[in-house]
């Protein structure tokens, strides 16, 4: 059974998603504040984090920072606020879903269920000069043994690059897979990610992301 903590401070909404989500067969913690649930954290291990954002003891964006400092656990926001700017902040985050309130059951639990699915693929990993990638964990790790955890944005940048291998990918097509966007205001964050990859893929590793003028990026172990 796939265990989900939620982070709402809405009674109403969070009783009501502990029971159908429940009944759905999810097992799910409910938290109304970050302090108690960053206690569940800390004692607990859990498959997805449900997170609204506006909280009376913070922002959700602000435990999305810290569950990521602890695992890689996939995280998914629920929030009344939902201008470009607000959603951007999110999956800069490396959030998998950012849903605006409000919403329909089906559509959280379609959601939900996408991102299991995602995070269903057997172990596999790919060397790169001294560098190892595990595809699974959403992890890079140096020849010391040191693990870099990525974010899910720069995880499934990654994650496209090496899939379309040798075929060049687009910006566009990068931002549709990431965002599921026709359009989006900017690719800078597309480029902010190739530089935060290439600097945790080292040196020699970094160079396997090739910046293909006037199309996009390539992933070509060299």
């Amino acid at each position: 059974m796939k265990k989900i903590l939620l982070l709402e401070d809405d009674q109403s909404l969070g009783a009501t998603l502990c029971q159908r989500l429940g009944d759905v067969g999810y097992q799910v913690i409910w938290a109304s504040t970050i302090k108690s649930a960053t206690k569940y954290l800390e004692s607990e291990t859990f498959d997805l984090l449900v997170l609204d954002v506006g909280l009376p003891d913070g922002s959700g964006y602000e435990f999305a920072g810290l569950a990521k400092q602890k695992s890689a656990t996939p995280f998914i926001f629920l929030t009344a606020q939902s201008d470009a700017g607000e959603r951007l902040a999110g999956y800069e985050l490396g959030a998998s879903e950012y849903i605006p309130k409000p919403f329909v059951f089906k559509e959280l639990l379609l959601r939900i269920q996408r991102v299991f699915r995602g995070n269903m693929e057997p172990v596999k990993t790919i060397t790169c000069a001294d560098r190892t990638i595990n595809l699974t964990e959403m992890s890079v790790s140096d020849g010391d043994g040191q693990i870099t955890y990525l974010s899910n944005r720069d995880f499934r940048l990654l994650n496209i690059l090496i899939r379309q291998s040798p075929r060049p990918v687009s910006r566009d097509e990068i931002l549709d897979e990431l965002i599921g966007l026709d359009q989006f205001p900017s690719t800078r964050t597309i480029d902010n990610s190739i530089v935060r990859l290439r600097q945790i893929l080292g040196e020699a590793g970094g160079k396997s992301i090739r910046s293909i003028r006037g199309v996009g990026y390539q992933w070509k172990i060299i």
